[in-house]
């Protein structure tokens, strides 16, 4: 052997430094790599180690070559499979513009008014970041002419909170809620 050689080894001492062999960097082989075209593989990251191939391999190579709607579907795809892996009955992930900035909130919650109430605080504080965002509110859902219906029950502490009884008028009500406006569920004393 000359001496500008590299050394011999022994195959079984690479295996047990943690070097692989030719053989087993054939990745194409494995169950958990799937080819869709010349070049281009998907690869199982899951438990299960079955690659997830949508579609039948039809996709564009490069992303340049997908028109919008391309792009949106696949986009709607990814963002419902992560949605949906979460262990969450509610839940939401969210790419929003507004006036040119574009921001993302997501959430995920066993409880459906936590979720709810989330992503409208979100939405409100985006719409207008100097208001408070139950004033935003309020203001979106008269403008949007969106009707909403609350239990009449909620008028009992309204009315406890401004020292309002049965025998006072409207004019009393509306006198009393000239200031800050109706707060549905009102404050308490804050």
């Amino acid at each position: 052997m000359a001496s500008d050689d590299p050394p011999r080894e022994h195959p079984a001492r690479r295996r047990e430094e943690g070097i692989v062999g030719p053989n087993e960097l054939d990745f194409t082989s494995s169950s958990r790599v799937a080819e869709l075209d010349e070049g281009r593989f998907v690869v199982a990251t899951d438990d299960d180690g079955t690659p997830n191939v949508d579609g039948d391999g039809d996709v564009p190579a490069d992303e340049e070559d997908r028109t919008i709607e391309e792009r949106g579907t696949f986009a709607k795809q990814q963002t419902a499979r992560y949605v949906s892996d979460r262990d969450a009955d509610y839940g939401f992930a969210l790419t929003a513009a507004f006036e040119g900035a574009i921001e993302q909130r997501e959430l995920f919650s066993d409880d459906v008014a936590t979720a709810f109430g989330d992503i409208a605080q979100w939405y409100a504080s985006q719409v207008d970041a100097d208001a408070a965002p139950a004033e935003v509110l309020g203001i979106l859902l008269l403008a949007s002419d969106t009707d909403v219906t609350f239990p009449t029950k909620v008028l009992a502490p309204i009315f406890r909170e401004h020292d309002l009884t049965l025998d006072d008028s409207i004019g009393d009500l509306v006198e009393a809620l000239a200031g800050d406006g109706l707060q549905i569920p009102p404050s308490d004393g804050e």
